[in-house]
C-alpha cells in the first residue's frame, strides 16, 4: 500500500471519529476539546467528509448544531465501524485478551488437567472462551477449527510446533476388589496406539479414551494400563492398586501442539499456551 493509500485510510478513520465525537458533544468547539484539535480544523474535516460523501451530515447555524436524517445514519454505521476495529484489534493482541480458544485434547487430560487448571485464567480473563474437542484421535490442525492440540506419543513429523507437558508415568491398574483375581478381564484402547508401551493382551472390553478405561479399573474390575496422573487419585484413595507389568517402568511424552510461531499466534491464544505449559504437565504434584 502506498503511503498515500496510508495517509487517506488514516484521515478516514480521524473523520469518522471526529463525526461521532461531534454528535456526542452537540458542538465544534466541545468535539476539539475532546479531540484535541481547534474548532476551526473541526469545521473543515466535517466540510471535507460532507463533500466527499456528497451528503449534508450536520446542519449548522451560529446558535445551534443539528444532525440530519443522513447524518444520523452515518453516525450509526460509524459507531459499528469503530467498534467492529476494535474488536479486530483486541483478536489480534492489541487490547483485551478475548474471543474463543479451541483445544483438541483428551478426555484423561481434561478431566484430569485441565479441570484444575481452566478457572483461573477464565477468572482472569472474563472476555476468553475456551472451547474443548474432546476425543484421544489425533485432531488435524491444518483443516479444523481448533487453535492448540495436547496429544500424547511420538510427535508428527510437520511444520507442527510443539512444547513439553512433560512425562507421565504408565501404570497397570485394577479395581482393590478385584486385586486377587486370577484371569482378571483386560481392557485396552480399540484403536491401535502408535508406541508399542499400550500393548497388552487381547482386550475384552475396549474403549476409544483412556478416562473411560480408568473409571472402568475402578467400576467394573477390568485391569487397564493408564497415565499415572489419570489413576493417581483413585489409588491415593484405595479404589484402585498398582499391579506389576512384568515389563520396565515405561513413561509417554506429552505435548501442547500449535501452527506457526509463537510470537504470531493470537494474544488470546499465547495466554492460554503459557498457562498450560506453566501449570498442566503431567509429571508435577497435585494439591
Amino acid at each position: 500500500m502506498s503511503q498515500m493509500a496510508v495517509m487517506r485510510d488514516s484521515n478516514r478513520l480521524a473523520e469518522l471519529e471526529t463525526f461521532l465525537a461531534v454528535t456526542d458533544a452537540g458542538s465544534f468547539s466541545a468535539a476539539a476539546r475532546l479531540r484535541g484539535m481547534t474548532p476551526s480544523a473541526v469545521s473543515r474535516m466535517m466540510t471535507r467528509l460532507e463533500q466527499r460523501l456528497g451528503a449534508m451530515l450536520l446542519k449548522r447555524s451560529t446558535r445551534k448544531l443539528q444532525v440530519t436524517d443522513e447524518g444520523q445514519r452515518f453516525a450509526r454505521r460509524a459507531a459499528e465501524i469503530l467498534e467492529a476495529l476494535a474488536a479486530a484489534e483486541r483478536e489480534a493482541g492489541c487490547g483485551n485478551v478475548a474471543g474463543i480458544v479451541r483445544i483438541a485434547t483428551s478426555s484423561a487430560y481434561a478431566n484430569h488437567i485441565l479441570s484444575r487448571i481452566l478457572g483461573p485464567l477464565l477468572r482472569e480473563y472474563p472476555e476468553l472462551t475456551v472451547e474443548l474437542v474432546i476425543g484421544d484421535l489425533v485432531s488435524d490442525l491444518y483443516s479444523e477449527a481448533i487453535d492448540l492440540a495436547v496429544r500424547a506419543g511420538p510427535l508428527p513429523d510437520s511444520s507442527i510446533v510443539a512444547r513439553s507437558l512433560g512425562r507421565s508415568e504408565l501404570v497397570d491398574v485394577i479395581s482393590s476388589a478385584h486385586a486377587d483375581d486370577p484371569d482378571p478381564i483386560h481392557g485396552g484402547f480399540s484403536y491401535g496406539r502408535r508406541d508399542r508401551i499400550w500393548s497388552v493382551q487381547t482386550a475384552q472390553l475396549k474403549a476409544t479414551d483412556g478416562n473411560t478405561l480408568a473409571m472402568m479399573a475402578v467400576h467394573a474390575g477390568v485391569r487397564v494400563r493408564a497415565g499415572l496422573f489419570v489413576v493417581a487419585d483413585e489409588i491415593a484413595a484405595g479404589r484402585l492398586v498398582r499391579l506389576d507389568s512384568g515389563s520396565p517402568p515405561a513413561h509417554e511424552e506429552f505435548h501442547v501442539l500449535y501452527l506457526g510461531q509463537a510470537k504470531a499466534l493470537p494474544r488470546r491464544v499465547s495466554i492460554v499456551l503459557d498457562h498450560i505449559v506453566k501449570f498442566g504437565r503431567v509429571d508435577q504434584p497435585r494439591g
